[in-house]
């Protein structure tokens, strides 16, 4: 194991398909390759795919020769390797992997050691449109929701009458999905796990962040410091469970929560 800046070379290590790398696999024969895991599938977003082990690799690109490999990609996770130039060699892994070398990630949150390569990513994917002008709005999927959002159909209908486009980003191309965040002037980010798409938005783009009372994490914040972007907190009513009422038609999960549309209104109005 040897270190080298912001990662660790890992000779004879096994990769598993989430990314996970261990020693594990005694009998598994060793591959003649050098490879960086990447967090990615279906269950990874596109957000945290970029702001992951993803953008690490740039401080490594160019000095090593190496091919990126990791659970089946994603279309969306597929076209932003190809704009990289990195997709033909990925090594798609559907069970453990033994290789020659691994290049890893120190023992820290990625978000924290691949931070400060996001820029450079950013910069070879990011696209330049018109000056922005669009209202943006990403809430969290049904299917992968922490909490399950009470009154998202009135929120949404609310958010459309207010002319936001409220975009699903994994159903866009990769391409379109880059455009429509170059051009937002405002997104209302209310899924945490999308943090690492504001690094596609222009220079002084205001976000505003949704999150349950007591869920508000960093990395969205500190991503829009990164970038110079206006970075507005609003939170949402605490996750609940009310045992005398049905759990919410269509819910995947008991606790819930409500995002207030007069507070939320008002809020938008403070932004202008």
């Amino acid at each position: 194991m040897v270190s080298d800046g912001g990662t660790i070379l890992r000779a004879g290590a096994v990769v598993h398909p989430n990314g996970d790398v261990s020693e594990a696999g005694m009998g598994l024969e060793q591959l003649d390759a050098e490879v960086f895991p990447l967090a990615a599938g279906d269950a990874i977003t596109l957000g945290r795919f970029l702001s992951g082990p993803l953008a690490a690799s740039i401080a490594t690109d160019g000095t090593r020769q190496f091919a990126y490999c990791g659970a089946r990609l994603s279309p969306c996770q597929t076209e932003a390797l190809q704009k990289l130039g990195a997709a033909g060699g990925y090594v798609t892994l559907e069970s453990p992997a033994r290789f020659r070398s691994v290049i890893c990630l120190p023992p820290a949150p990625a978000a924290l050691v691949a931070g400060p390569h996001l820029r450079a990513l950013a910069d070879r994917l990011r696209s330049v449109g018109p000056a922005p002008h669009q209202r943006l709005a990403i809430l969290p999927p049904r299917e992968t929701e922490r909490f399950s959002l009470t009154n998202r159909a009135s929120l949404m209908a609310w958010l459309r009458a207010k002319k936001f486009t409220i975009i699903v980003p994994e159903t866009l191309k990769f391409d379109e999905l880059a455009n429509w965040m170059a051009a937002a002037a405002l997104l209302i980010l209310a899924d945490p796990e999308q943090a690492g798409l504001v690094s596609l938005c222009a220079r002084d783009t205001k976000i505003l962040e949704i999150a349950p009372e007591g869920w508000l994490g960093a990395h969205t914040r500190w991503f829009c410091q990164v970038f110079g972007l206006q970075w507005t907190p609003f939170l949402a009513n605490a996750p609940a469970y009310p045992l005398l009422n049905a759990i919410p038609f269509g819910a995947r999960v008991p606790l819930s929560y409500e995002i207030p549309i007069r507070a939320l209104a008002k809020t938008l109005d403070a932004l202008g």
